[in-house]
């Protein structure tokens, strides 16, 4: 038997996992720099470089925290076994002294699961589809049994356009799985009522959406506000001429608050038209974010046959009526609600929104609206902005019962809380784009 050397006698010392500094996570966000993609959840650290995002059923939002302390967007965006999985990534912890001690948020959030506010009311939501589908009923009822009368094809193409609007506003309680413990059957009903209803491309708006959660309010960053032709950020008046057809964008934000609501009735058809381009066959937008292709295509198409099998029934004047109206007057009602709810609040450069924790930034770029029955109807629970942007898979029959909560702690640590009535919030929206006209203008920039 060899008698082993002594470099074979020597076992390499035990070290553990390895530490890290903030200054090795956050040199990480430069790929010039860095090999790695770190994020740190809850003190532990993990690359999701490589293939993750192919993986990932978010897809590339993740990358929208790297570098960061991502503790607070993986706490809101997902369920309990995902810690687990995440172990597959786990490269080791942030060394001894970098790691920030519990806060009131995660005393919070444990105070609302210990009240059981995660659960839906699978009645309130049953009432909920009953009394939005029926919404469509009313409008074909009136479409087929006046079909030669002008004012029935206005009345129906108002009914369909606040049917979409509504369930919109169930598809996203779905797809952010508010009702259901079993996140397959939140995916199955979001297919139905954001697809097959809206015409909504659910996986479209996923990517879209969980960006926007993620960074809201962060120029460059979150979806909802690179809006162009309408510029809600002083920082956007730098990149006026980066754009080819920059004397129209000129023309667009020097007369932004005049052309803000006639614009809104088209993004309905914006949106629409987005899904329908992220679903065609070939379509490298779906790279993005993991796609059940099939279902989304069907889906979508079961959208279009009953909405062209409606406009099929009128004369081709009443037909345009009805499509007119049922695509503005939804864009309106949609984007109206979506305009409110962030527009107009403080946007922040990437850089400068690091420097604020992910629950103060959900504050202070939200904004609530006051909750009576038709604003909370009308909204979809949405006027509950900054709850909801804290807590997004909380049930929004929930959200009033957190608000309480939720004011309490901005009172303790000094962070603004707005809330404003319908008719403000859409004044102070108004008033951002004055503004930045009025900038732009000063600036000689248009």
């Amino acid at each position: 038997m060899c008698k082993p050397t002594s470099s074979d006698s020597i076992l390499p010392p035990i070290t553990g996992p390895r530490q890290f500094t903030w200054d090795e996570i956050e040199s990480s966000k430069s790929k010039a720099s860095s090999r790695e993609s770190l994020v740190v959840i809850h003190g532990k650290v993990y690359d999701i470089g490589g293939d993750f995002v192919k993986w990932h059923p978010g897809g590339s939002v993740a990358l929208s925290q790297l570098g960061n302390d991502a503790s607070g967007a993986f706490d809101v965006f997902h369920g309990e076994g995902a810690q687990e999985v995440m172990g597959n990534f786990y490269v080791g912890d942030l060394a001894e002294g970098e790691i920030r001690k519990p806060n009131d948020i995660q005393h919070l959030r444990t105070r609302i699961a210990s009240l059981n506010l995660y659960a839906s009311s699978k009645l309130y939501y049953s009432y909920k589809m009953l009394s939005t589908l029926s919404i469509l009923g009313a409008s074909v009822y009136v479409l087929l049994k006046w079909r030669d009368n002008t004012l029935a094809a206005g009345v129906a193409g108002v009914l369909v356009a606040l049917f979409w609007q509504q369930a919109g506003w169930l598809a996203h309680d779905f797809a952010h799985h508010q009702v259901f413990a079993v996140r397959k059957w939140n995916d199955y009903v979001s297919y139905f009522l954001g697809n097959a209803c809206q015409g909504f491309s659910v996986a479209w708006w996923k990517h879209r959406h969980s960006s926007h959660h993620s960074v809201p309010n962060v120029h460059g960053d979150d979806p909802d506000v690179k809006s162009m032709p309408i510029f809600w950020s002083d920082h956007a008046l730098e990149f006026f001429t980066d754009y080819p057809a920059h004397k129209l964008a000129q023309f667009f934000v020097a007369n932004q608050p005049i052309l803000y609501f006639p614009l809104l009735g088209f993004a309905r058809l914006a949106w629409a038209a987005r899904s329908i381009m992220w679903n065609l066959p070939g379509s490298k937008m779906r790279d993005e974010l993991p796609t059940a292709v099939v279902v989304e295509q069907v889906t979508l198409m079961v959208h279009w046959a009953w909405y062209v099998g409606l406009i099929a029934t009128l004369s081709w004047p009443r037909a345009l009526l009805f499509v007119l109206l049922s695509q503005t007057v939804s864009g309106l009602f949609l984007a109206i609600v979506f305009s409110v709810n962030h527009n107009g609040m403080p946007v922040f450069l990437p850089h400068e929104s690091k420097l604020i924790d992910f629950y103060h930034l959900q504050v202070v770029t939200g904004r609530d609206v006051t909750p009576t029955w038709f604003n909370n109807w009308f909204t979809g629970g949405l006027n509950y902005q900054i709850e909801h942007h804290m807590f997004p898979t909380i049930p929004r029959h929930n959200l009033p019962k957190i608000a309480p909560m939720v004011q309490e702690l901005c009172r303790k640590h000094g962070i603004p809380y707005h809330c404003t009535s319908l008719v403000d919030g859409v004044g102070e929206v108004v008033g951002r784009l004055m503004h930045i006209s009025r900038m732009a203008k000063k600036m000689k920039k248009c």
